[in-house]
């Protein structure tokens, strides 16, 4: 079986290159855009606490989703199209490329915490489905429930930041911007 580290490489790279992919494609659909502004809104709208209190146990729950064998697999395909299809649509309704947003989602904090929380969540649902198949000794599963405790952590961490992100961008100070990894404020 190929190493975690290799598999969740694997995923990560997965991942980010659909993602990319995905919202670069030049999708229309005002339905699904007014949708999804209506949700933000609902989230963006809260103070910072209940903000978080929807952003992470949401992250959480899809997280926890991925790391059951064969259907995270499915969930994972399925967020990472309906999160890239959004982007993609915001682009079109902004008359943008989706591609352009998605770049900045990526040079926001929260994004490098969230997606490889989700590649490990992935990966070790892989993992725990070749240990089920190999008949491996429950003591072996201790790894699967660290990398769960990890992203637990990461992805508390990842909504805090982004409940900051929305925040500072709601009170008009921006940050968004990174310069040798120097936050330039404006």
């Amino acid at each position: 079986m190929i190493k975690l580290r290799r598999l969740f490489l694997l995923v990560f790279i997965l991942d980010l290159a659909a993602f990319l992919f995905i919202s670069s494609l030049p999708i229309h659909n005002s339905a699904l855009y007014n949708s999804f502004a209506s949700e933000d809104r609902s989230i963006t709208s809260q103070a910072f606490i209940p903000m978080w209190l929807s952003i992470f146990p949401h992250n959480l729950l899809i997280a926890t989703i991925e790391f059951i064998p064969i259907i995270g697999i499915f969930f994972f395909a399925t967020s990472i199209y309906s999160t890239a299809l959004v982007v993609a649509v915001e682009g079109a309704h902004d008359h943008t490329s989706g591609l352009v947003i998605a770049i900045s989602l990526m040079m926001l904090p929260h994004f490098w915490l969230e997606l490889p929380a989700y590649s490990v969540a992935l990966s070790s649902g892989i993992y725990l489905l070749y240990y089920l198949i190999k008949g491996y000794p429950l003591k072996s599963y201790i790894k699967i429930l660290y990398m769960y405790i990890f992203v637990v952590i990461e992805l508390a961490i990842a909504g805090l930041i982004e409940t900051s992100e929305i925040v500072l961008l709601k009170t008009k100070i921006h940050t968004a911007h990174f310069i040798c990894g120097f936050q330039v404020y404006f």
